[in-house]
C-alpha cells in the first residue's frame, strides 16, 4: 500500500516566500524614485515655513518620527508592540552627550557612536525579549526600558548622565557636525536638511526591507509563527534582526535629538517618550509606513497648540479613544479603506 503525503495549498501559500520577480523590482524602483522626489521636495520646507517656532516644531516632529516608524515597523510586520524603543532613543542621545562632553569627541563622531550605543542596547534587549509575544513582549520591553531609566538617575551615574539634572552638551567651537557649528545645529532651518534626510533614508530602508523576501518572512511569522517553524523557517533570527533594525532607526532619532537640543535629560528614557510615539503611531495608523509619521506630526502640533489649562493629556486621551473606536486603522488606514471603496464603486 502506498501513501501520499497530504498537501495544503493554503499552508504553502502562507509560508512560501515568493521570488523577487520583474514586477516586484519595478515596483521597488518606482518607490525609490518617489522617495528621492519626496527627499528633494522636503528640502524646500525652510523656504515655506519661515517662522522659527513653527520650523522648530517641524524639526521636532521629524526627529520623533524616527522613533515612531521604528515602533510601527515591528507592529506592521510582526504584530508586536514595543514600549522599550525609548531606551534606544535615549541611550543614543546619552551616547552623544557623553562622547562630546566627557571625552571631547567631535559631534559627527559622537553621533555615530550614539547610534552604535542605541543599536547595541537594542541587540541586547532583543536577545532577551524577542521570543515573547503579545502582552508579554510589551511588558518586557517596558520593564527593561524603565530599568535603564533607573540606572541613568542613580547618584553613581551622575558624572556620565547628570542624573536628574540632565546633561548639557558642550564641545569646542571649531568642532562641527557635518559643517554646522553648535549654534547652527540649534537653528531649525539649518538643521532641517539633516533631520529630513535621516527620516527619508530610514523610512525608505524600512520600506525596502518590508518588500523584500525577509519582509515576507516576517509577515509569515506574524500570521502564524508555529506554522512557519513547522515549515522549516527559523523565527528567532528574523524577529531579532527586525527588532535591532527598528532599534537602530530609533537610535538615529535619539542621536539627532541630542545634537539638535544640546541637552539630554532622563525624561527621554522614561515611559512618556515611548508612550507618546506609540500614541502618535496609533493615531496615524500602522498599516502604512507613512502612518506613524503623519500621526507624529499631528501629535507634535497638538502638543504645541492644545496644551492649555493643563488638559493636554485629557485631549490626547479623547483623541486616542475616538481614533480607536471610529478609525481602528488610524487616520491613514481609514483613508486607505475609503480609497479602495471608491475604486470598487467605479468598477
Amino acid at each position: 500500500m502506498t501513501t501520499t503525503a497530504p498537501t495544503d495549498d493554503v499552508t504553502e501559500t502562507m509560508v512560501a516566500v515568493p521570488p523577487a520577480g520583474p514586477g516586484r523590482w519595478k515596483g521597488t524602483l518606482v518607490g525609490l524614485g518617489i522617495a528621492l522626489a519626496v527627499l528633494l521636495a522636503g528640502l524646500a520646507v525652510p523656504y515655506v515655513v519661515t517662522d522659527t517656532y513653527r520650523m522648530s516644531l517641524v524639526v521636532d516632529a521629524t526627529i520623533l518620527s524616527l522613533l515612531a516608524i521604528g515602533i510601527g515597523f515591528l507592529a506592521r510586520h510582526l504584530g508586536i508592540i514595543s514600549l522599550g524603543h525609548g531606551a534606544f532613543f535615549g541611550a543614543a542621545a546619552y551616547g552623544v552627550g557623553i562622547a562630546t562632553t566627557n571625552w571631547g569627541w567631535s559631534p559627527t563622531t559622537a553621533v555615530g557612536f550614539g547610534i552604535l550605543v542605541g543599536t547595541g542596547i537594542a541587540l541586547v534587549m532583543g536577545l532577551l525579549v524577542v521570543r515573547a509575544s503579545g502582552f508579554g513582549f510589551l511588558m518586557l520591553t517596558l520593564a527593561l526600558s524603565q530599568a535603564l531609566y533607573a540606572l541613568s538617575v542613580q547618584t553613581s551615574a551622575r558624572p556620565l548622565t547628570g542624573a536628574h539634572d540632565g546633561k548639557l552638551l558642550s564641545y569646542d567651537r571649531d568642532q562641527t557636525f557635518l559643517g554646522l557649528g553648535q549654534a547652527d545645529v540649534m537653528n531649525p532651518g539649518l538643521f532641517w536638511p539633516m533631520a529630513w534626510v535621516a527620516l527619508t533614508v530610514c523610512a525608505t530602508l524600512l520600506w525596502v526591507v518590508g518588500r523584500s523576501r525577509f519582509g515576507t518572512t516576517l509577515e509569515g511569522i506574524r500570521e502564524n509563527e508555529e506554522r512557519m517553524r513547522f515549515s522549516g523557517y527559523g523565527t528567532f533570527g528574523p524577529r531579532l534582526v527586525a527588532f535591532v533594525l527598528s532599534g537602530a532607526v530609533a537610535s538615529v532619532g535619539g542621536a539627532l535629538f541630542a545634537i539638535n537640543a544640546g541637552y539630554v535629560s532622563p525624561d527621554i528614557l522614561g515611559f512618556s517618550k515611548a508612550g507618546d510615539s506609540l500614541i502618535a503611531a496609533l493615531i496615524g495608523g500602522f498599516g502604512l509606513l507613512v502612518g506613524p509619521i503623519v500621526g507624529t506630526f499631528l501629535f507634535v502640533y497638538a502638543q504645541a497648540n492644545f496644551n492649555f489649562g493643563g488638559n493636554l493629556h485629557l485631549f490626547t486621551g479623547m483623541t486616542l479613544i475616538l481614533v480607536l473606536v471610529f478609525m481602528p486603522g488610524g487616520i491613514t488606514g481609514t483613508f486607505q479603506k475609503l480609497y479602495h471603496r471608491m475604486r470598487k464603486g467605479r468598477r
